[in-house]
């Protein structure tokens, strides 16, 4: 055989080649190999690698030909470890290729990312072993854990029962055919100046006389605070009852509840000790509808389904996941809107009776481009109307773009989701199925303690 002339022994197959071949990128194992190494067979000449064989034949390529590629049937992380194993860089593989290694990397990042939002707050590795430390445990998991028990399931399914009446009770209390007159405009106002007291309210605002002259009926007030004080001592219960406190207060849900627990006992205040100061304190009015209105976020409440629906949890991933996309769809959008603002004051410059300045041509813009089109402001010259199409065009155009980038990135976790649930659904029956060894064996299990007394 020619000095030249190397045989590598990889997994029982032999292969051959030369060894300059090898020394072209000799920062490898295979080109810095040396019959010092302790894989040299002295007795066949050769060198022993315990590797796959059939993924050698591509590592040679590689030396010959100066250029990685890999098979994309295989596994990535195959051929990661392998790459590793004979050090040969990863920046080597062919751009044609590389989609096999960058996939599997992308697949174990989502995988990560999946069990981590997935993986329920284990709160059993906190709590006490006491018997306080379990009835706490036990509590957690049926306030917080709607797959842990019935029970925790049919309490989450009066939860949001008790959410979507509470979403309801404030469109009640603002229908007139449900609140109860207490007073008319002129006794209010009559009142008011013989007490010299000055009234905010305006007489032709509807609304405004509504609220001043009529209340709730007692029945919504009590259901009000009967569900005030439900939400109340939940939220109460599950921050003393959560042994990671850190966490619990870290979750977005969580800090929504604690605010809703302020305000709606901040309203419940200054409707009952402040009811008669309302009509004249404008500013304490206009906070008490500023509380109401923030009140609407209780509505988010119903994001505690995606504890049972993992579909609703991975809505929510790819929207995050799509941060640069959203943002990438806002600035664009706001150039565009200003630059259609622009060309419909200029070409409708002519006209009295339309676009007074370039932010009504903005307020426009933002209408027309999301295909709204209220008709409160709209072109009239030919020019114009040529800019309203252009306008309406470009916002199909931009707001596609990144709601399929968004629909994309939700089928792609969907999948990821989906084959993780299986897998781990097969994990655990095998788990289960396993028999303990004594089990399996026809020996006595006792038959070592029996043998041990018969033979003293």
């Amino acid at each position: 055989m020619d000095d030249d002339t190397i045989c590598i022994n990889v997994g029982g197959t032999i292969f051959t080649t030369k060894l300059s071949t090898l020394q072209k990128y000799p920062d490898t194992l295979l080109g810095s190999l040396s019959i010092k190494l302790d894989c040299y067979s002295k007795e066949d000449k050769s060198f022993y690698f315990d590797r796959n064989p059939e993924l050698f034949n591509t590592i040679l390529d590689y030396y010959r030909n100066g250029v990685l590629h890999l098979p994309h049937h295989l596994c990535g992380w195959l051929w990661k470890t392998e790459l590793e194993f004979w050090k040969i860089p990863l920046t080597d593989i062919s751009e044609c290729c590389h989609k096999t290694l960058s996939s599997h990397n992308k697949r174990v990042d989502v995988s990560n990312m999946l069990k981590s939002v997935f993986s329920p707050l284990n709160q059993s590795e906190y709590a006490s072993p006491s018997g306080i430390g379990k009835l706490r445990h036990r509590l957690w998991l049926f306030l917080d854990e709607p797959a842990s028990s019935t029970w925790a399931k049919v309490f989450s399914f009066i939860y949001l029962s008790i959410v979507l009446l509470s979403s309801s009770l404030p469109c009640l209390i603002t229908h007139p055919g449900i609140r109860i007159q207490t007073s008319n405009a002129t006794t209010i106002f009559a009142l008011a100046a013989h007490n010299n007291v000055h009234m905010w309210i305006n007489k032709d605002n509807p609304k405004e006389m509504q609220l001043a002259t009529t209340k709730e009926p007692d029945w919504l007030y009590y259901w009000s605070l009967v569900i005030s004080i439900f939400f109340s001592v939940e939220t109460i219960l599950r921050l003393v009852i959560c042994s990671t406190k850190n966490k619990f207060v870290k979750e977005w849900l969580n800090i929504l509840d604690i605010i809703l627990f302020v305000i709606m006992w901040i309203c419940y205040g200054i409707k009952h000790g402040y009811e008669k100061k309302l009509l004249s304190n404008k500013h304490l009015a206009y906070f008490l509808c500023f509380c109401e209105a923030v009140s609407v976020l209780r509505l988010f409440r119903f994001f505690r389904l995606a504890k049972q629906y993992s579909s609703l949890r991975i809505l929510f991933i790819a929207v995050q996941s799509s941060a640069r996309e959203l943002l990438l769809l806002l600035i664009t959008f706001f150039v565009f809107g200003w630059m259609f603002a622009n060309l419909i004051y200029y070409t409708e410059i002519l006209e009295s009776e339309s676009f007074p300045n370039m932010l009504v041509g903005f307020w426009w813009s933002v209408v027309t481009m999301t295909t709204v089109g209220y008709g409160d402001v709209y072109p009239i010259g030919p020019l114009g109307r040529v800019v309203g199409v252009l306008c309406s065009l470009c916002g199909l155009l931009v707001l596609a773009m990144p709601i399929a980038i968004i629909a994309g990135n939700f089928d792609s976790l969907c999948r990821h989701n989906e084959e993780r649930e299986a897998y781990a659904e097969l994990q655990s029956k095998q788990t289960s199925n396993i028999p303990k060894a004594w089990e399996t064996s026809k020996i006595d299990p006792n038959y070592p303690s029996k043998l041990l007394k018969n033979h003293t």
